[in-house]
């Protein structure tokens, strides 16, 4: 049996939300397939049946006739192959708080085999001819989610009928079935209108349900993070669009720790010009801030021997006559370290047209005694800036980068030391930033993050288009 699942797979894959299941959270991750992305579907599962038709295995079929002069009679008709098929309409239709209906209609197959005809102990047999015409299947799945997250796809009803059988016998003796061959493609109507809804459900449960079991729910992107894509409510269904919620939040390889802020709501314009569209909450990337900022991984420590040889400025006490006047003389020949951390795990602000970033960072000196592990805490500073975002989509991953929106601004926290100029301060922490932290960051950041696509997906005719809370990646499909 070829797979007719195989029209409404690529739907199932593609789903995501707008209206949720009352009580449920909002979804950090969100994708809409339209009418035009149905279409798209519909002929992509059709491609795969046509290639798999081969495959089908249509059941052996026997029975026994009355002939006046022979009295009872048994028949069989076997090793059945289908030789043509003909899918002259199809169509997947979104149903209303429903699921999904697909249907093929006016469809046409020619069989051929062997049949065998036995009396006692006297047997014939020859070859057959079949043409079936207008065979019509619809089948609707409902779709809902498990205790996993995970899509679920049951068969809901099933209906099929077949307009006309006509059969060509051949072979010693096949006029005596050739008498009774009206009753032969009666009965052969009705064996294939009982199984062909059968197959389908047998399909259903035993090939697209435990398929859909094997998809992830869970992506590692490194040694620090996964992000969790599993549904928090089943997919909805319009007359026009197909929406299923994703969780789409970041957590820790040690613990699934909750974040300590909640996703914001997601609302879809009401436009359905391509076949697909990814909403992508900040929340989605500001839990990969908050598990990266846990694990410490936004610390950065700057030490002499980051900066370059050619740099005018070094990290040493006999550098900053100016800038700490009685360095120098307290803490002679010594080089200094700077460590950077995050007071709280920055947080993206998508508005129309805008995406902002606005870190606190803390900033602690310290003198290096030579020839020892031991630290002289010189003075701590706070460090706030604004930081413009650009983020892009490339193949299958989210990427992006930073660019500075404002200079940094520094206050001074605490100091073990009487003077300290803050404005040249200023000065030299922007010159590393520029050079050191921003470089590090959009390094990460150019990795990317994986989307939920299925295998050999690729995005097509995309763009991507900033909301209030949200990102929205509008797009096509190629396969």
């Amino acid at each position: 049996m070829a797979r007719p699942h195989c029209v409404v797979v690529v739907l199932l894959l593609l789903a995501v939300v707008s209206g949720l299941e009352e009580g449920a959270s909002n979804p950090g991750f969100v994708a809409r397939i339209t009418r035009k992305g149905l279409e798209y579907a519909r002929q992509y599962g059709v491609a795969i049946l046509k290639k798999e038709l081969s495959t089908i295995e249509l059941p052996d079929f026997s029975g026994s006739v009355k002939v006046s002069w022979i009295k009872i009679m048994s028949y069989e008709f076997y090793r059945l192959k289908i030789h043509d098929f003909e899918l002259r309409n199809s169509d997947l239709r979104l149903c209303p708080r429903q699921g999904v209906r697909a249907s093929l209609s006016n469809n046409y197959v020619s069989v051929s085999g062997n049949w065998k005809i036995k009396k006692a102990f006297i047997s014939f047999d020859g070859t057959f001819d079949m043409k079936v015409d207008d065979i019509c299947i619809s089948a609707f799945l409902n779709l809902g989610k498990d205790q996993s997250g995970r899509l679920t796809a049951s068969m809901a009803h099933c209906n099929n009928s077949i307009g006309h059988i006509s059969i060509d016998i051949s072979g010693k003796l096949s006029w005596i079935l050739n008498l009774f061959h009206e009753r032969i493609e009666n009965k052969f109507k009705n064996i294939l209108e009982q199984k062909i809804c059968e197959m389908v459900r047998k399909a259903t449960t035993s090939r697209l349900e435990p398929y859909l079991q094997t998809l992830p729910v869970i992506s590692m992107i490194d040694q620090v993070a996964s992000i969790d894509y599993s549904l928090i409510g089943a997919p909805q269904v319009t007359s026009q669009v197909l929406d299923t919620p994703f969780k789409g939040e970041f957590f820790g390889q040690n613990g699934h720790s909750r974040a300590p802020f909640n996703a914001p709501p997601i609302r879809l314009p009401e436009k359905h010009d391509y076949m697909v569209y990814f909403a992508i909450s900040e929340y989605v990337f500001n839990t990969a801030s908050w598990v990266y900022h846990q694990a410490g991984y936004m610390n950065f420590t700057i030490q002499n021997q980051h900066i370059s040889p050619d740099s005018p400025i070094h990290l040493h006490t006999s550098s900053f006559p100016v800038l700490v006047p009685q360095l120098a003389r307290m803490y002679p020949n010594m080089e200094l370290e700077l460590e950077m951390s995050p007071e709280s795990a920055p947080l993206l602000m998508f508005t129309p047209g805008n995406v902002t970033l606005m870190p606190v960072i803390d900033v602690q000196a310290f003198a290096l005694k030579p020839n020892s592990s031991d630290r002289k805490p010189l003075f701590q500073l706070r460090v706030t800036t604004s930081i413009s975002a650009t983020i892009n989509v490339s193949s299958d991953r989210i990427v992006g980068s930073v660019t500075p929106g404002s200079k940094l601004k520094l206050e001074l926290k605490h100091s073990n030391i009487n003077f300290i100029d803050v404005e040249l301060m200023e000065v030299i922490l922007n010159y590393y930033a520029l050079h050191t932290i921003y470089p590090s960051l959009n390094a990460k950041l150019e990795e990317g993050f994986p989307l939920p696509l299925p295998v050999d997906t690729y995005l097509n005719s995309s763009e991507l288009q900033v909301h209030e809370n949200f990102l929205l990646l509008v797009a096509n499909l190629d396969y």
